[in-house]
């Protein structure tokens, strides 16, 4: 049996002890969560339990490799009480934040399993042999995608780990930070970079610092450290990175690094707290010279905090999402590096290249160094990921052009512009610019998100829902829920009434609640049962419904004149809104301007061009992009797409796309190959008259 079944097998039997005392369990943890976070770190008892029970598996794991090099007494088959008190000894004697006590702890009064020694064994056994991050791999295993995703974590594959390290550990006298920790992949791999300059494998232990809050994490780091450097004592801390500053970094015990290493949290801004929010605001404020938006995602924070601990000249290298080249919030970090740090390159992975498996985040790594002045950055647009060899190669020796496997091009300072999008820098010289033709979307449209409910489940209905609960008719109007259900149920791109119809016959929900009336106005109608029903099952008590004057009065809206997706793989997708419904707020909606509404092939011509190849080549600045070759369109960068002046062209020019659009509507229904031959004309139609 391998380390991974092993593995498994002793969380399955803590697990096992945990479950026989669940509501005991889940009470103790959730107590003693994770702080910072706007919500719990998960709502799922079960996963709480599993990661419970990884943490314990972890915790009795490390106390029996050093049990084995300390002389340290069995754990067997023992009280609760017994086990923590060994654990809290051995934490005092080595000194290892991975032993302190946390919610992990809670587990113990579970404990009387005796199972659990000889798999002890034959796990340490076999973690000694074996090189791949095993334990980040059962986390990842264990901790479904949305529960990390919350905090963001998403574990480094090792040859982007290898790379970057490669890139910033340049001596033997390196010492090396990891603020967001993980499973200590970067502190491995520089190990083993250590090792190659010269430093014996014990002593490369003492130049590595790791900081994580989740103490999964820490005993993940500790672990792995450990297993590849016997007898160490790593620096692996459990704490907060934005309590540490250097003036007060007793914690660490070091106040200056000469690399960063890091692939930080990727968490959104709305699920932090916001007393916490704006306390690491106002950190990296004084720190940065800069003003942060709270709307960043704690990426950005981490990005900046750490420049503190590093000394001038020191390299920094961080894996992120690479929206903030892009997002608004983001110019906060790109006016920090332009101000303090020359970049050496940033690597921007191709949107359908995706960094961590399964995870749709367009990913970027940026190498930069502290203080001094960027003249001419790298950057690198990856096709695909190369050998680490190759693409040292490609930043140390600054090649340009086509590499094979990327393309590499070098731009000036005055090109990094804070307040423009970086992304677009990546393009190679040549790519199609706006004609004189074109004018921006947001002066001939209003572009909004649809209508935020707070509780879908509540305020959209079917129609066996609305006749089950026979709520009167003045108190629905058609609603398209969500983009998923028009890929699923429209073909073609105008959205008629038999379209509307075919949805509610194949039971979807297809009404919006749409009352605005007090209760009092209500008495004797069905539609207040309705509500009454929905205030005893708590709807009344979301964030949204509370702030509400009338809790179950949804923003009054007109419908828009076409939806537009907000996230796509191929192209825009505008549809037409003929029948005239609502949208929730997976769809953007398109409110055009007087005179364009009153001019129905206007209307059309704008929509042909939003679906043609052309408009997503010119949106290419517009659109933030994710990996797997997901794109995002925000209603203010949807504002600045470039589309054609109908005030410049001929009516006959107008027409003749207003045709486009209903062939193409007409083609989508007819089937894919005929769609295809119609966009072809399309896009060749609108080149030759733009």
């Amino acid at each position: 049996m391998n380390v991974l079944s092993l593995l498994r097998n002793l969380i399955e039997i803590v697990y096992e002890e945990l479950s026989s005392k669940k509501p005991a369990m889940i009470k103790c943890i959730r107590k003693k969560l994770l702080q910072g976070l706007k919500n719990s770190y998960t709502s799922d008892g079960d996963i709480l339990l599993w990661q419970a029970a990884y943490g314990i598996a972890l915790k009795l794991l490390l106390y029996s490799m050093l049990r084995r090099q300390l002389g340290l007494p069995t754990i067997g088959s023992t009280s609760f009480s017994d086990v923590v008190k060994k654990l809290h000894r051995t934490h005092e004697l080595t000194g290892l934040h991975a032993l302190k006590d946390s919610w992990i702890d809670c587990g113990f009064k579970a404990f009387e399993s005796d199972e659990m020694t000889r798999l002890l064994e034959d796990v340490i056994r076999l973690l000694e042999t074996e090189n791949s991050d095993v334990l980040g791999n059962v986390y990842e295993e264990l901790v479904p995608q949305e529960e990390r995703r919350k905090l963001g974590e998403f574990y480094t594959p090792r040859p982007i780990a290898e790379f970057m390290v490669r890139w910033a550990v340049n001596s033997s006298k390196d010492y090396v930070l990891d603020p967001g920790v993980g499973s200590g992949t970067f502190l491995v791999e520089t190990l083993y970079k250590l090792e190659e300059l010269g430093v014996p494998r014990f002593q490369a232990v003492s130049q590595l610092y790791g900081v994580d809050l989740n103490p999964l994490a820490v005993l993940m780091a500790t672990i792995n450290v450990m297993r590849h450097a016997p007898n160490s004592r790593p620096h692996i801390y459990l704490a907060d990175f934005f309590d540490i500053t250097p003036q007060t970094a007793e914690t660490l015990g070091r106040t200056e690094f000469d690399a960063v290493i890091c692939n930080p949290p990727y968490t959104r801004h709305h699920e932090l707290r916001a007393e916490y929010k704006e306390k690491i605001a106002k950190l990296v404020e004084e720190e940065g010279g800069i003003k942060v938006s709270r709307l960043s995602s704690l990426y950005l924070y981490f990005f900046i905090h750490s420049f503190s601990f590093l000394r001038d000249g020191g390299r920094a290298a961080f894996i992120t999402p690479s929206e903030w080249m892009e997002a608004a919030y983001g110019k906060a970090l790109r006016k920090f590096l332009a101000q303090r740090a020359s970049i050496e390159a940033i690597i921007l992975f191709d949107e359908r290249e995706l960094a961590f498996p399964r995870v749709l985040t367009r990913a970027c790594i940026t190498l930069a160094i502290k203080g001094g002045r960027t003249e001419r950055p790298l950057l690198v647009m990856l096709k695909r990921w190369p050998s680490v060899r190759e693409l040292l190669e490609a930043i140390q020796k600054k090649k340009l052009g086509d590499l094979g496997w990327g393309r590499a091009s070098l731009v000036s300072f005055d090109m990094l512009n804070p307040s423009s999008k970086w992304t677009s820098l990546f393009e190679p010289a040549g790519v199609t610019s706006p004609p004189a033709l074109m004018m921006k979307l947001g002066e001939l449209a209003k572009i909004s998100r649809g209508i935020a409910t707070g509780a879908n489940e509540f305020f959209t209905l079917s129609e066996e829902e609305a006749k089950k609960y026979d709520i009167e008719h003045e108190f629905l109007r058609p609603v398209v829920v969500s983009a998923r259900l028009l890929v699923k149920h429209l073909r073609g791109y105008v959205l008629r009434k038999e379209d509307w119809n075919l949805m509610r016959a194949k039971g979807e929900k297809i009404y919006l609640l749409w009352c605005f009336k007090r209760k009092e106005k209500l008495v004797g109608t069905n539609v207040l049962k309705y509500i009454k029903e929905g205030e005893r099952k708590g709807y009344n008590k979301r964030y949204l419904t509370c702030h509400r004057s009338i809790w179950y009065g949804v923003e009054q809206r007109q419908p828009p004149d076409a939806l537009l997706f907000y996230m796509f793989r191929r192209g825009l997708r505008a549809i037409l809104n003929e029948f005239g419904t609502l949208a929730l707020n997976t769809l953007h909606c398109i409110y055009f301007r007087e005179n364009i509404r009153e001019d129905p092939i206007k209307v059309k011509a704008i929509l042909a061009y939003l679906n043609s190849d052309l408009a997503m080549e010119l949106a290419n600045e517009a659109l933030r992009v994710y990996g797997g070759g997901m794109y995002k369109l925000e209603p203010r960068d949807a504002e600045s797409i470039p589309v054609p002046n109908p005030a410049k062209l001929r009516r006959v020019q107008l027409e003749e796309l207003a045709s486009l659009f209903d062939e193409l509507d007409e083609a989508a229904r007819e089937g894919k190959s005929r769609e295809t031959e119609v966009r072809a004309i399309l896009d060749s139609t609108l080149r030759r008259i733009l």
